[in-house]
């Protein structure tokens, strides 16, 4: 999801519409981190902020959202798709197979305990 967080405007400006599958996403820059926002409309379900250099991924936000994986699933074949049909599907595969192997790095996770239940606590869990 990230990776199509980080494709989402030049999509865009190559004129496909990557909302047109029902993935909703906006992402804003703060300083050392990236706020990836997500969701099936305006009202994000996940909110999360990564940092590259230092590989750690807050989740700030995360509700409830059935079909979340087909939405995701559906949003990249049809961006697979349309890069095709475009000539660019080189930029948007290498993005894609990049973030498949983005798992296999470490990583530390800090979930905001309001993130899974609602509560408004200012402490962070590392996990």
């Amino acid at each position: 999801m990230l990776a199509l967080g980080d494709l989402w405007e030049g999509l865009h400006r190559a004129g496909i519409d990557p909302s047109a599958r029902g993935l909703h996403m906006t992402q804003e820059y703060l300083g050392g981190y990236t706020r990836y926002c997500a969701g099936p409309g305006s009202h994000p379900r996940l909110v999360v902020e990564w940092n590259e250099s230092s590989r750690h991924l807050r989740i700030i936000r995360c509700e409830p959202w059935p079909g979340a994986e087909a939405t995701i699933s559906s949003t990249v074949a049809y961006v697979r798709n349309e890069a095709r049909a475009r000539g660019i599907s080189d930029i948007v595969d290498r993005t894609l197979v990049a973030a498949c192997k983005e798992p296999l790095k470490p990583a530390r996770k800090t979930i905001v305990p309001s993130a899974l239940n609602g509560t408004h606590a200012l402490a962070a869990r590392r996990v």
